[in-house]
C-alpha cells in the first residue's frame, strides 16, 4: 500500500513541474509593435506591478539604453547612440509604468528593446518591437513640355514606398512600361522618380499614379490628363477642368507655366470657400460649380503668345491629386476689313463654280459639244479674271 503511494507520488511531481514550467511559458508578455515616426518623439511601453525599490534597465539587444536606480537616472554607461534622447516618467513609477520616452527617433532606432523591472516582488521583463517610418507626405505628378514621359515622384520616405501605374481607359497588356528609380540619401531617406511614356495622342488616357508606403499605412495617388487647346489672341477664353469624383475638403489650384515659368493665377478653399485671385481683371471661376466638381476657368482679353502657355488645373485633398493640363496655342485674330474681302471674294468664286457646273450639265444634255467646249472656255476665262480680281483685292488690303 505503501509503496504504491510512492509510485503514484513520483508520477504526480513530474507532471506537477510540466504544468508548472508550461504556465509560466503561457503567461510570457508578447511583444509590443510601436511605429515610430522619423524625427518624431516615441514611447515605447513597460508595466509592472508597482512596489519599492525599482531598478528598470532598459536595453537594445547588447546596448544599454537607459537605467534607473537608487531614486536617479544612471547614464554612464548609456550607449552613445542614446545619449541625451531618453527620458523615463519617474513620477508614474507608483502607476507601474516604466515607459521610455525617445528623442527625435531615427532609422537606426528600429528593433527589440528589452524593458527588466526589479522591486521588492522580484523581476519583471517585457519586449517592445519598435519600426520607424517617414510616412509620405507630399507627391509631384508633372508632364514637362517637349517631353514624351509623365513624371511621379516623391521625397523623404522610409522604408522605400510601392509605386504603381495605371490609365483611364485602361491601356493594352504590356504597354505601362514605367522606369523608376529609388534612391536613399545619406540620413537613409528614399525619394522615388518613375516616368511613363505617353500613350497614343495627347488626350488619349489619364494616367494614374499610386504610392504605397512599405507598411501599407498609406495610399497616395495623382492622376493626370492633357488636352490641346487652340485661342484666337484678344478674345475669351473658358478652360475646362471637370474631376471624375466628389471631393471633400479641398483646395483648387490654376497655375499658367510659360517658358519654363510657372505663377498661380487663383486659389480656392473648400473650407472657407475664399478665392485668392491673383488675376483679379483676367481670371474668375464659379463658386458654386467648384464644390460640383466642375473647376473650369474663365479668362478674357489674353494676349498673343509665339509659345504654347499650359495652363493646370489641380484639385487637392487628404492623400489625392487630380490635374488637368490644357495647351494652349494662339491663332492670330484677322483684322475686320481685310476679314470681310476674303469672305466676299469666297462667295464669287462658289457662286461661279456653281455656274460653271450648271451650264457644263446643260450643254451635256444638249449634246452640244461645240457649244460645251466653248462655255467651258468662257467659264475658266471668267474664273481667272475673277481670281485675278480676289488678288488684287488681297494686295490693295495688304497695302492698306
Amino acid at each position: 500500500m505503501l509503496k504504491a503511494a510512492v509510485m503514484v507520488a513520483a508520477h504526480i511531481q513530474p507532471c506537477s513541474l510540466i504544468w508548472i514550467i508550461t504556465m509560466a511559458a503561457c503567461a510570457k508578455t508578447p511583444d509590443v509593435h510601436v511605429t515610430c515616426i522619423f524625427s518624431m518623439d516615441c514611447i515605447l511601453p513597460c508595466h509592472f506591478k508597482p512596489a519599492e525599490g525599482e531598478v528598470i534597465h532598459w536595453y537594445r539587444k547588447k546596448a544599454l539604453v537607459h537605467s534607473f536606480y537608487n531614486g536617479s537616472d544612471v547614464l554612464e554607461q548609456q550607449d552613445e547612440h542614446y545619449r541625451g534622447r531618453t527620458f523615463l516618467f519617474q513620477g508614474q513609477f507608483a502607476q507601474g509604468n516604466a515607459s521610455l520616452l525617445l528623442q527625435r527617433s531615427g532609422i537606426e532606432d528600429k528593433g527589440r528593446y528589452r524593458c527588466h523591472v526589479r522591486t521588492a516582488l522580484g523581476d519583471q521583463e517585457s519586449y517592445t518591437i519598435a519600426k520607424v517610418e517617414a510616412p509620405i507626405r507630399t507627391m509631384q505628378m508633372t508632364s514637362p513640355s517637349g517631353y514624351e514621359e509623365v513624371t511621379c515622384s516623391s521625397q523623404d520616405i522610409y522604408p522605400a514606398p510601392q509605386l504603381f501605374w495605371s490609365t483611364d481607359p485602361p491601356a493594352p497588356p504590356g504597354a505601362i512600361k514605367p522606369t523608376t528609380r529609388k534612391m536613399a540619401d545619406t540620413l537613409g531617406l528614399y525619394s522615388v522618380e518613375s516616368m511613363q511614356k505617353r500613350l497614343g495622342n495627347l488626350s488619349d488616357f489619364t494616367y494614374i499614379c499610386t504610392l504605397n508606403s512599405y507598411y501599407g499605412t498609406q495610399t497616395w495617388s495623382a492622376s493626370l490628363r492633357e488636352r490641346a487647346i487652340f485661342s484666337v489672341s484678344g478674345k475669351g477664353l473658358t478652360i475646362p477642368c471637370l474631376v471624375p469624383m466628389k471631393f471633400h475638403n479641398f483646395t483648387l489650384t490654376w497655375t499658367l507655366t510659360r517658358a519654363s515659368k510657372t505663377e498661380v493665377i487663383l486659389t480656392y478653399d473648400s473650407l472657407t470657400r475664399q478665392i485668392s485671385n491673383r488675376w483679379k481683371n483676367k481670371a474668375r471661376l464659379d463658386p458654386n460649380l467648384v464644390l460640383t466638381g466642375n473647376g473650369s476657368l474663365w479668362l478674357q482679353n489674353l494676349e498673343q503668345s509665339a509659345q504654347t502657355e499650359t495652363y493646370t488645373c489641380a484639385f487637392s485633398a487628404f492623400q489625392i491629386q487630380q490635374l488637368v493640363q490644357n495647351h494652349v496655342s494662339f491663332i492670330a485674330a484677322i483684322k475686320g476689313g481685310n476679314q470681310s474681302n476674303l469672305w466676299i471674294i469666297a462667295v464669287v468664286i462658289a457662286a461661279l463654280a456653281l455656274c460653271t457646273a450648271g451650264v457644263i450639265l446643260y450643254a451635256k444634255q444638249r449634246g452640244d459639244h461645240s457649244q460645251l467646249s466653248r462655255t467651258t472656255e468662257d467659264a475658266t476665262e471668267i474664273q481667272h479674271m475673277m481670281n485675278e480680281g480676289g488678288n488684287n483685292t488681297q494686295a490693295n488690303n495688304q497695302a492698306l
